[in-house]
This record gives structure tokens, C-alpha cells and sequence, in this order.
């Protein structure tokens, strides 16, 4: 007895209603398909459909289907026509595959109509109807029969997709992520020509448009571009905010070796040739108005929440989730965290990875959340994490030849680049087999050292009565601002034990001894205590000290004041932005410059508004980072300059703050003179 595979309907509630998470990735799939059809535009319409029972609408102009090719594509689940012919009639590079996506998009609503009318053949279209119900009593999806029914039409050839009666509603959630994708979907870098337009009929969609459309590519601090070629080998180019070059790189400079740090010739890169471009922003209000920009800073935020991120392009179209909030592919932000400095962060910046991929080496998800982690991917991605490690070191290179004295040059010196296997000859002049890498001069990166710290004949002389105030006024700030922050959460009694332990430090005699002080010692001690407090509330707290000894002179009460403070404004700062700015993150840096070290802290917030940056270091003068009474800030400014001595001018350089800094909110500044070791 001979006999076949058969499928119970189940198979459709797991192919369909479990495969994709999101129903906007179901309506994407459709829009995916109409640009597959070689369609010029494509529109979305959502009727009733706030509630279970609403009707969705996908239209297209493009090439439609005739009676066959809806028998035999169309409804072929699992196997797609497109592998084969990989080009449109107008030479568009097809997406599809695996011909799934579109029945999680059927299976949206119980009920689906298909309406056809195919270019080959005009005055003709074709409905198929599907009624999910049908699948109900029967034991296999084979017992039900679809019919195709013919008819005239004076309609343009083109394709209407109807799911009637909904499964579920589109939230105000869904429907903005709806909104987000159609319009991100064909591109958003004002230099696309892809033919095709996706549009959903929506308010949510004219919302993200208008985000969308306040471009600020011409507003970037750094442009890096960076290209693959077919044989795997890298160049890169760097940009300075005048779209001047300032450095590019070769292969050699951008792969790491053979992935290990071993020194032998780069190893290619085994993915399709891509291209990739990162516009990095600096978010600092003046700045931007130094470069006498037309737009407004405060639009930049906004317009990187929407479109921050590296997006990947494949075929002319975005892929989710690559670029997505909550989706760093390239793991921007943990780079950044591990060394923050001169690196960018979904937040600060925007990019693009583009591949045409016309040997499908890049395989989509089952599920459609972008594309499964094989070689060709894997190496794509090592690719652009490679080219924003060498913009990095480059920027690193050019800032500590600044602070040496010699001067940046606008272009690197050029290296012998790796010859490809295409091109290669021998040449005589270099010795040796052409492809061989030449061994060049060994590039110095000049990191300046801690200068000769002199010894100060005096000790700065503060009254301890002045230290014991400060350090009891520190614990009472710190106690009010979590008390505010508490209160906001309807939580109670978190941090007590802390908090305790910070008044504590007021009764320690060795405190309020002016000696000499080992800075990172004391600034991580201080950081040791906040952190609990901060992880509670969701605070990243990022420490960048120095691997050696740092030594100013002062009482570490002061010192210690002088971060407990800063981590207090940073608190209200954070806690009064609710999750409007992403990641929320405070960063501590120790660094030196000249004869002076400097304690960098920087958070994630609004930045300095409503209040002058000058007077708020006054007491009682608060602005929108505060809920307190204005004294924080003060005992930060009469701190430092107790530490700093009879030679403390607070107007000029012994505390100073930047409305938006390195994290994007505020960073404040301490100077300290260096101090030798010796007391």
C-alpha cells in the first residue's frame, strides 16, 4: 500500500501564528513581496482594527500572478519560485525565500481574499479566497479545496491582499512599530533609489516621517566609510565635520590578523562585498552651535531615537531587527563601555551596512528576525566591528598627537596595500613575490604619561569643622535625593544601609587629614559605596582609572564629597528622565593633563537645562537636573578648591561643566594639581 506525507491544520497555527513574534513583521512580509514583484509602491491600510476583528490591506502596482502562478507559488508553502530567478523583469535583486513569511501574514486574520491581476496577461484577474475556519474539522490541510475564480477587469495590473477579521487588535505599541518599520524599510539616507515606495495609512506613520525627515547627516562630528570588495580585503576613510579626509586605512589596518592578534598578513574576510557608513555625533549644544548649524539641537536627540543605530540593508531593503532599539548587532555599547572614549553608541550615532549578496550567502531566519549566524555573516559583522575599532584608534591617535604638540595630518601616510589575488604581478622594486605584505615601520601610538608630579612645599590648610560640615551636608543631600527617587518608585527603605555607612564616614578622623592622596584609591572607594545604590535603579555605572598611581594633595572627605555629590545630581538627573534616554549610565574618569589631574563624570540625562552653567555652582540656584535646593553643586565648587589650594580660581578651570557631554547629558570637570608621592 503505497501512501504520502500529510499535515494536520496544526501545522498552520505552527508555521504561521507562532513563526513570527510581531505582527508588524507579518504586514513587512507583504510589503517585501509587492517589492519582489518588481511593484513601485506599496500601501498598508488598517481598517477597525484597534480591536480583534479589523481588516488589513496591502496593495501594490507591481506584476501580479496569474491563476498558475498562485497555484504553484503562491500557495507552495515552503519552497519559493524566487532562488530560481533571482531578478526581477526590472533587474531588482529578489529577497524571498523560503516562501513562509507570507502565511504567518495570512494566518494575522481568520478569513484572507487575493485579488491578482497579472502584467502577462491584461484585463485578467484572479481571487483566491481562504477561510481559516475550514481547516477546523478536517485532519489534514490537504481535505481542503481552494478555488482560483477568473474574471475581466479594466483594473492596472497590480495585487490586493485582504486578512479580514484580525486575531488580534494593533495596540499603540504595534502600530508604531508598524509605522517605524514601513518607513525605515526602503531607507532613510536621503540618497536611496530603490524604486519603490512603502506608505501605511496612519497617523503613527506621518509621526515617524516627520522625525524621520529632520536629517541631520550634515550635522555629524566624524564620518567613517568603510568598504569590502568581492575579495574580502578592507579600506576605510575617516571624515572630520567639514567632510575633510581626515585618515584612511587598508586592509592591513582594519582586519586584526587571524582574528587572534597574532602577527601574520590579515586574514580576508569570507562575506559578500558590503559597504558600510557610520555618521558619529557629538551631543554637546555648543558645539553644534559653533558650526552655525540651521537646525535645532534639541531635534537631534529625538531623531536619534528613532533612526540611531546600525541598520543593515540587504537588496535595497532594511532588515529587522539590526538597528532596532534594544538590537546593537555590532555591540556598539558594550565597546563603548569597556572604553568609552572616543567611541559612539546607538545613541550618538546612525550607520548603514549595505550588501546586494547575489551569491545568497546570507540565509534569512526561519522566523524572519534577520539572518542566520553562519560564516558569511559572522565575518560581515567582524567586518564592521573591525572598522569602528580602527576609526577609534585612529581618533585616539590624532587626539594624543594634539595634546603632544605635534601637529594631526589631515591624511595618513600611505601603506602598501594588500595586493589582491586578482591583480597580482610580481614587482621587482619591492623584492619578493607580488601579494606579499612588505614589513613596514612599526606605528607609535603615543599615549602621554603622567608628566614629573612636583612636590608642594604646603600642604593646602582647611579647618576640619569646614570638613565636618561638608561631609554631614553630603550624607543630608544624598538622603534627600534618594528619598525623591524612592518615592517616585513607591519604593522604601533601598539604600539605608548605604546611606548609613556614607554618614558614617563623617565620624572617621582620618578623613579630614590633609595629606597626600592617591587619587584612584579614594575616587574608587567613594564609587564602591555608590554602586549598589545606583544598580537598584537601573544606573550603569562605568569606571575608567588609571593602572598607575595618581597623587593630589587634600583630605579625602573632600574628595569623597565631591563624588558623592556629582552621583546625586546625576541621580536626579537620570530619575527625572524616566526611560525616555535609553541606556541610563554614569561614567567616572581619571585622567591627566599637563601638571593636573582631572576626574571626568559624565551621565546619560538631559543635560544641563534651565539653569546657567556659571551660577548654578552658586547655593540655592537649581535647574531641571534637580530636585534639591541647590547645594549640592556648591559643595562640590568649595571642595575642590580647598583641595586646590590658595591658587583655586573656580571661574577658570578648578571645576567646570559641559551642558552635554561624552554619555550625552551632562559631564562635570574637577582639576587637581599633581602631587609627588612623598608627604
Amino acid at each position: 500500500m503505497s501512501t504520502h506525507l500529510r499535515f494536520a491544520p496544526e501545522i498552520l497555527i505552527r508555521l504561521g501564528e507562532e513563526l513570527i513574534p510581531h505582527p508588524d513583521l507579518g504586514v513587512i512580509e507583504l510589503v517585501r513581496n509587492a517589492y519582489d514583484a518588481d511593484a513601485t509602491k506599496s500601501t498598508v491600510q488598517l481598517h477597525n482594527a484597534t480591536q480583534p476583528g479589523g481588516t488589513l490591506v496591502v496593495e501594490d502596482d507591481g506584476d501580479g500572478m496569474t491563476a498558475e502562478e498562485i497555484r504553484e507559488g503562491f500557495l507552495l508553502i515552503g519552497r519559493s519560485s524566487k532562488p530560481g530567478t533571482p531578478d526581477s523583469r526590472s533587474n531588482r535583486r529578489r529577497i524571498g525565500e523560503k516562501g513562509l513569511g507570507r502565511l504567518a501574514a495570512l494566518r494575522l486574520g481568520r478569513r484572507v481574499e487575493l485579488v491578482s491581476r497579472p502584467r502577462s496577461e491584461p484585463g485578467m484577474e484572479h481571487t483566491l479566497v481562504i477561510d481559516w475556519s475550514d481547516y477546523d474539522s478536517v485532519r489534514s490541510v490537504e481535505e481542503v479545496e481552494l478555488s482560483i475564480v477568473s474574471r475581466a477587469t479594466s483594473k492596472a495590473p497590480g495585487t490586493s491582499l485582504a486578512v479580514h477579521r484580525l486575531r488580534q487588535g494593533f495596540d499603540k505599541e504595534q502600530m508604531e512599530r508598524l509605522a517605524r518599520a514601513m518607513r525605515l524599510l526602503t531607507g532613510f539616507f536621503n540618497d536611496e533609489d530603490t524604486g519603490f515606495t512603502a506608505t501605511l495609512v496612519a497617523p503613527q506613520f506621518e509621526q515617524v516621517s516627520d522625525a524621520v525627515n529632520r536629517s541631520f547627516f550634515d550635522e555629524y562630528e566624524y564620518k567613517l566609510e568603510a568598504h569590502l570588495d568581492e575579495q574580502g580585503y578592507a579600506s576605510t576613510v575617516l571624515y572630520d565635520w567639514k567632510g575633510q579626509v581626515i585618515t584612511r586605512g587598508d586592509h592591513i589596518d582594519v582586519a586584526p590578523g587571524d582574528r587572534s592578534g597574532r602577527l601574520q598578513p590579515p586574514l580576508q574576510y569570507q562575506a559578500p562585498a558590503a559597504s558600510f557608513e557610520l555618521w558619529m555625533f557629538l551631543l554637546n549644544k555648543r558645539s553644534f552651535e559653533l558650526r552655525g548649524s540651521k537646525r535645532k539641537f534639541a531635534d537631534l536627540r529625538p531623531w536619534l531615537r528613532v533612526v540611531g543605530g546600525v541598520h543593515l540593508f540587504h537588496r535595497g531593503l532594511r532588515v529587522h531587527p539590526y538597528g532596532d532599539q534594544g538590537f546593537d548587532w555590532l555591540d556598539l555599547n558594550l565597546l563603548r563601555a569597556r572604553s568609552p572614549e572616543l567611541r559612539p553608541s546607538t545613541n550618538t550615532s546612525i550607520g548603514r551596512v549595505s550588501v546586494e549578496d547575489p551569491e545568497g550567502s546570507l540565509i534569512p531566519k526561519t522566523d524572519r528576525m534577520g539572518f542566520q549566524e553562519n560564516a558569511a555573516f559572522i565575518e560581515l559583522r567582524e567586518f564592521a566591528r573591525s572598522a569602528t575599532d580602527w576609526a577609534a584608534r585612529e581618533r585616539k591617535r590624532i587626539r594624543d598627537e594634539e595634546r603632544l604638540g605635534k601637529p594631526a595630518p589631515t591624511q595618513r601616510a600611505a601603506f602598501i596595500p594588500a595586493v589582491k589575488p586578482s591583480t597580482a604581478s610580481k614587482d621587482p622594486s619591492r623584492g619578493g613575490e607580488a601579494g606579499e605584505f612588505v614589513a613596514q615601520p612599526e606605528l607609535l601610538t603615543l599615549v602621554p604619561s603622567v608628566p614629573a608630579q612636583r612636590h608642594e612645599a604646603r600642604l593646602p590648610m582647611v579647618p576640619q569643622e569646614r570638613l565636618l560640615y561638608r561631609s554631614l551636608a553630603t550624607a543630608g543631600i544624598l538622603a534627600v535625593a534618594f528619598a525623591h527617587d524612592v518615592a517616585a518608585e513607591g519604593e522604601s527603605g533601598l539604600g539605608a544601609v548605604e546611606l548609613a555607612g556614607i554618614a558614617s564616614r563623617a565620624a572617621q578622623t582620618r578623613a579630614f587629614q590633609v595629606r597626600i592622596l592617591e587619587l584612584n584609591e579614594v575616587v574608587g572607594s567613594a564609587l564602591s559605596v555608590m554602586r549598589p545604590l545606583l544598580e537598584r535603579r537601573r544606573i550603569t555605572l562605568h569606571e575608567e582609572l588609571r593602572d598607575e598611581p595618581i597623587h593630589v594633595a587634600g583630605a579625602a572627605a573632600d574628595l569623597e564629597a565631591a563624588i558623592f555629590n556629582l552621583a546625586a545630581n546625576a541621580l536626579s538627573a537620570l530619575a527625572g528622565a524616566g526611560d525616555l534616554l535609553g541606556e541610563r549610565a554614569i561614567l567616572v574618569r581619571i585622567r591627566v593633563d599637563g601638571g593636573h589631574a582631572v576626574v571626568d563624570f559624565s551621565d546619560s540625562g538631559p543635560g544641563i537645562v534651565d539653569v546657567d552653567i556659571v551660577d548654578m555652582w552658586r547655593p540655592g540656584v537649581t535647574g531641571g537636573r534637580s530636585k534639591g535646593v541647590g547645594l549640592g553643586l556648591t559643595v562640590v565648587r568649595d571642595a575642590v578648591a580647598d583641595m586646590y589650594g590658595p591658587l583655586a580660581d573656580t571661574g577658570e578651570g578648578c571645576v567646570s561643566a559641559d551642558a552635554y557631554g561624552e554619555l550625552g547629558g551632562a559631564s562635570f570637570h574637577i582639576r587637581l594639581p599633581l602631587h609627588s608621592a612623598v608627604e
